[in-house]
């Protein structure tokens, strides 16, 4: 079993300073929004809706994030920003596992911090950026099955709900490989500093339609 210690993990988490004007304001999606996304090997995976449910999230974020010696001040967000949702993987009334999917607005993205300029190359009027932030899994889980599958949930509610053209996200540079692997993501930000998490942080991307999901022969096995 993967233990949370190779559990791949974001690494900016806090509030972006630079808004933008190179895309149009996004209003929240007229769309119905999916109750439950797909169920895969006992979890079920969906929005949190509650302040309840948002709170152990958030939990389990701070949690892991104490455990690899990570800041926590900057983890919480707007709880009523339509332009982001949690999605988290339960299993009976527990959640064990959790990301946060941002999508671009006037107020920017929280990437902007460190990776304004290549962010910038990818705006324009008829794309929309997201950004996936929060990741955290609870120990003793199946970790790349499970990664797998609240990813692949995540950009497919990206796709449906934020009309999601690309997505982007900061990882530590020992992960970069995973996404790489797992997901086709390709490095566009070089090696920097994230101060607000004391840790080095690097930028990938790939289209939201270019993302296909690898599995490992235990996962596919599973």
């Amino acid at each position: 079993m993967q233990t949370a210690s190779r559990i791949p993990e974001t690494t900016l988490h806090g509030q972006s300073a630079r808004p933008f004007s190179a895309a149009p304001r996004l209003l929240p999606s007229s769309r119905p929004t999916p109750a439950y996304l797909p169920r895969g090997n006992g979890y079920d995976i969906r929005p949190t809706r509650t302040s309840q449910q948002r709170g152990m999230a958030s939990r389990l974020v701070r949690q892991m994030y104490e455990w690899r010696g990570y800041s926590t001040e900057s983890i919480e967000y707007q709880v009523d920003d339509p332009n982001r949702v949690t999605i988290a993987a339960w299993q009976d009334d527990e959640i064990v596992a959790t990301l946060t999917l941002g999508r671009d607005s006037p107020n920017g993205l929280m990437a902007d911090t460190l990776y304004a300029q290549e962010l910038a190359g990818l705006r324009h009027p008829d794309r929309v950026v997201c950004e996936v932030t929060r990741l955290a899994v609870a120990p003793g889980y199946n970790a790349a099955g499970l990664l797998t599958k609240l990813f692949r949930a995540a950009f497919q509610y990206g796709k449906d709900v934020f009309a999601a053209s690309d997505a982007v996200i900061e990882v530590n540079p020992r992960h970069v490989r995973y996404y790489q692997s797992r997901m086709g993501f390709q490095q566009i930000g070089t090696l920097r500093q994230c101060e607000r998490v004391a840790a080095p942080a690097v930028l990938m991307h790939q289209t939201v339609g270019g993302i296909s999901f690898v599995f490992a022969t235990s996962e596919a096995a599973a």
